[in-house]
């Protein structure tokens, strides 16, 4: 385990990284409700934005180490 400034922005970047999925999954489930194609293309666009943002912030590492 990582103390220090180090732990702080692990568990900092931890968070963030959670709080972008659970945007990405908001997204996709606005997509499913939205009848119109192209922005339900675009909801799913973004939600996918936001799943590479979350994994950007995670090292491989760490999340091997789970």
């Amino acid at each position: 385990m990582t103390s220090g400034i180090r732990g702080f922005a692990a568990n900092a970047a931890q968070l963030r990284a959670e709080l972008y999925r659970d945007k990405a999954k908001s997204l996709r489930e606005m997509a499913e409700a939205e009848p119109v194609g192209v922005l339900r293309q675009r909801l799913r666009e973004l939600a996918g934005q936001y799943d590479k943002l979350a994994a950007s912030l995670i090292p491989a590492r760490v999340i091997a180490a789970d």
